[in-house]
């Protein structure tokens, strides 16, 4: 049930890379990163429907929060976006409800 959960987490953190190469591409074809991001995006997609064979889309579903709150911290990190505080409280509440969804 772990490894479960642990390839959900995988699936969060591939869909938001693959989101931050899809920025980074410029959203030109011709770019390594937009097929990068793609490959991402698909590996998540797989892992995703995985879990949803063995758990139930009420504890599966939460996890798709956690990608956009990792999208927030990425975007922060990388691109040097500007958070404000209210984007910190709104990671926070995302990362508690999830961890309270999934313990229930």
């Amino acid at each position: 049930m772990k490894t479960l959960y642990l390839l959900l987490l995988i699936s969060v953190f591939t869909a938001s890379f693959g989101q931050v190469f899809f920025k980074m591409s410029g959203a030109r074809l011709t770019s390594p990163l937009l097929y990068l991001g793609f490959i991402l995006y698909g590996f998540s997609a797989f892992l995703w429907i995985y879990a949803l064979k063995y758990l139930p889309l009420s504890r599966v579903y939460p996890f798709t929060f956690l990608t956009f709150a990792l999208v927030l911290v990425l975007s922060y990190l990388i691109f040097g976006e500007r958070l404000s505080p209210i984007n910190f409280v709104g990671i926070a509440l995302i990362v508690v409800g999830v961890y309270l969804t999934v313990l229930q």
